[in-house]
């Protein structure tokens, strides 16, 4: 999974470097402003001939660009500040990001904790049930109840 708002920030950084404004990007491209706006918020990736012109452009890896040998920096006070969430979500899920489930699970929202909670009731992720079980809500303690007594 590509982590979109970094991907994103480093366009924009290269655009910068290279002294070009989104509309030169975008006239090089052929596509609007906006979306190389997006690509810079990271809401969007653009599609793979244009990664590859903008490695061109960039005089870099397409790999560079996408951000794909570069380790994820956090903040344990916002894990999600700077990344893509479904990104931090499915590197926590993998084991590829460490932190303290316990201590940053407020952070996530309802729906995020649910996928967490189905990756740990389902054995994908392994987790301190004895910390983490008192984060938990009543729903949520219910759901994983017959993993931790059973």
């Amino acid at each position: 999974m590509l982590d979109f708002y970094t991907i994103g920030n480093k366009i924009r950084d290269l655009r910068v470097a290279n002294q070009y404004n989104q509309d030169q990007i975008a006239e090089k491209l052929f596509v609007s402003r906006q979306a190389v706006s997006r690509w810079e918020l990271g809401q969007t990736l653009p599609s793979v001939d244009n990664l590859i012109e903008l490695s061109r452009i960039f005089r870099i890896s397409f790999e560079e660009i996408l951000c794909m040998n570069e380790p994820v920096v956090f903040e344990e006070t916002n894990i999600f500040a700077g990344h893509d969430r479904n990104f931090i979500v499915k590197k926590i899920i993998e084991g590829d990001i460490q932190v303290d489930l316990a201590a940053v699970f407020y952070q996530f929202s309802n729906a995020e904790r649910l996928v967490v909670l189905k990756a740990i009731k389902s054995g994908k992720m392994k987790s301190s049930w004895t910390h983490l079980w008192v984060k938990l809500t009543p729903e949520e303690q219910k759901y994983l109840k017959n993993e931790v007594i059973g």
